[in-house]
């Protein structure tokens, strides 16, 4: 891989481990710090990541269109965005499923 393309991974993967872990285990000040600090940093990256990822005229997305042949588009949602949906909204880190622990 490339050399750059590595740390920068390396980079984010460590950045949001960090906010997770003092999210997950850290004091509530620290917590508090975490959402007022770098909550709209990690909103913004999301803002900026999805962007692209809207519907053309004929409801393929625009950005995953660039990236493939004509007859292979995606329709919206995109993998990416679908992606992003489950991350957000079906975690499977907390061991069950989000719409099972809204109901306890």
């Amino acid at each position: 891989m490339d050399v750059v393309f590595d740390e920068l991974h390396r980079r984010v993967k460590s950045y949001l481990a960090t906010v997770k872990n003092v999210a997950a285990g850290g004091g509530d000040e620290a917590a508090l710090v975490i959402a007022r600090d770098d909550l709209p940093l990690i909103v913004d990256a999301f803002d900026a990541l999805f962007g692209g990822h809207i519907p053309d005229d004929n409801g393929h997305c625009r950005q995953c269109h660039r990236a493939g042949r004509w007859w292979r588009r995606r329709r919206v949602p995109c993998r990416v965005f679908l992606q992003a949906q489950i991350a957000l909204f079906h975690p499977t880190s907390h061991g069950r499923h989000a719409l099972t622990r809204a109901e306890l």
